[in-house]
């Protein structure tokens, strides 16, 4: 799925992020051996597959898009790092409309996982939460060239469908950068990485079954 599309080339990690991509780097590299992965990394998707998961992530950021706001409001560390290029509701919706779909599936169980999962994680200790936005940051590294793939093979315009995949365009280098760059300066006690590099890794798993359960659904429903 779009967030295991996640490796990419240049100075090698240190502190916590470092922590973080060898914390997830064999989920990582599990993940994008999935089925469905490899057929969105190739360009294999339907319009009616892309718009089907695009549907999933929207209940997922419907939840997690407030959720990252009211742990930047609860935490500093959060803040930090948090900016408003990191919600993509607006975008997915925006996604859909260029798909002509605007009927979203209920959440798959997965997906529900997912969501209650975020509600959980907020409550106990909202700078977790870091552990969400490393992985969808991340994943927007490869997905930059898959999303050029998709739209040719789904014959889109260059600006159309891809605004949650490739969400900072041009500046994409640099804003992975500064992410980067932001976590090795948060103040995260030891106990509190870990517990981040925890959050990232279940978040892997919960998109791997999301990605997993998808195809299985829409072959029942077609």
């Amino acid at each position: 799925m779009a967030e295991n599309a996640h490796h990419h080339h240049g100075a090698p990690a240190t502190g916590f992020h470092r922590m973080l991509k060898e914390g997830t780097q064999a989920l990582h590299d599990q993940a994008e051996a999935g089925n469905f992965q490899v057929r969105m990394v190739n360009g294999e998707l339907a319009r009616l597959e892309f718009a089907a998961f695009l549907g999933q992530m929207r209940h997922i950021h419907a939840a997690f898009d407030p959720a990252i706001k009211i742990a930047a409001e609860a935490d500093d560390r959060v803040a930090q790092l948090f900016d408003e290029s990191h919600l993509r509701l607006g975008r997915i919706d925006q996604d859909l409309a260029d798909l002509d779909s605007t009927a979203i599936a209920e959440p798959l169980p997965s997906t529900q996982k997912f969501v209650e999962y975020i509600g959980h994680r907020l409550n106990q200790h909202p700078a977790s939460l870091i552990g969400v936005l490393y992985v969808k940051e991340g994943a927007t590294n490869g997905n930059k060239i898959v999303s050029k793939r998709l739209q040719q093979a789904m014959e889109l315009k260059p600006d159309q469908a891809m605004r949650y995949m490739d969400p900072h365009g041009k500046d994409q280098r640099r804003n992975w950068n500064a992410f980067k760059k932001t976590l090795n300066e948060l103040d995260l006690n030891e106990r509190e990485q870990t517990d981040c590099v925890q959050v990232a890794q279940e978040t892997f798993q919960m998109v791997m079954d999301v990605s997993r359960e998808l195809p299985i659904a829409q072959a029942t429903t077609a």
